[in-house]
């Protein structure tokens, strides 16, 4: 995809970010041949035709972050060009983005997530 202009809308709706976000990773985890995804969060924002200037960046970790706290997606490493995130087949997260079902914001997929056990990476 190709970044679309310019848009003030993605600095006012932080729930429409989050559900842009999970869309985008659902997407690339429905993709992903293999058993695990690693990105970063100008990967994401490029994946989803959001503009990469850095406040759009921040605001895409700050959701990234909150997927990893939840344990959902785990940091490999960082670095001079940021923090690269993974997510593998363990993860519910994979789970739901297989079945198509990665969508809506982070409080509706807390309530998802819930029933499924997870061993934690």
């Amino acid at each position: 995809m190709t970044a679309q202009r310019f848009t003030p809308e993605v600095y006012r709706d932080f729930s429409r970010l989050q559900r842009i976000v999970l869309v985008t990773l659902g997407r690339m985890i429905a993709s992903t041949k293999g058993t695990m995804l690693t990105f970063n969060a100008k990967k994401l924002a490029s994946e989803a035709g959001l503009p990469t200037h850095p406040v759009v960046l921040t605001l895409i970790k700050e959701v990234i972050e909150q997927l990893r706290e939840q344990g959902l997606v785990r940091r490999l490493s960082r670095t001079a060009h940021g923090v690269k995130y993974a997510v593998s087949r363990e993860s519910p997260i994979w789970t739901l983005a297989k079945l198509g079902e990665l969508e809506g914001d982070l409080e509706a997929l807390s309530a998802k997530i819930k029933p499924l056990t997870y061993r934690g990476v």
